[in-house]
């Protein structure tokens, strides 16, 4: 989720959503590339460690590529799955960031990346685990 100001700052946020039992994962990145990306899956096996993990990504240039196959290779337990181009309305991250960003920043005025970033994770933590992350996600 980016958040612009006249100064053109971002924070860069990378997640990762289970739609059926309501958990969120979260995780702040110095931009939008393959190495947040890899940290990422590294987050998501550490907590689902032990588990087989089906996850379906978009199609951003950094969620393909030698690195990201080679790290495939290596945990087998990870399977990447490609959601057809365009269709933000399947990635049930969309919903969440839409909802968050709603909640967190409408209205508000943050004088700092930090603080912004701060608030957006503390609202992250009211909604683990939740029926809320479920009903967004819309599976049924």
């Amino acid at each position: 989720m980016a958040t612009r100001s006249q100064h053109e700052k971002r924070v860069i946020l990378l997640g990762w959503v289970d739609p059926i039992n309501g958990f969120y994962g979260l995780r702040q990145s110095a931009k939008g590339d393959t190495l947040g990306f890899l940290k990422c899956l590294r987050q998501i096996l550490s907590r689902f460690k032990g588990k087989l993990i089906d996850l379906w990504v978009d199609n951003a240039r950094w969620h393909k590529g030698n690195k990201v196959f080679s790290f495939l290779m290596e945990h087998s337990q990870l399977r990447l799955h490609y959601l057809p181009p365009f269709h933000p309305e399947l990635n049930c991250q969309e919903a969440l960031w839409k909802t968050m960003r709603y909640e967190e920043t409408t209205n508000a005025y943050f004088e700092t990346k930090e603080d912004l970033s701060t608030a957006i994770f503390q609202r992250s933590r009211r909604w683990k685990p939740d029926n809320k992350i479920i009903s967004l996600c819309n599976l049924i």
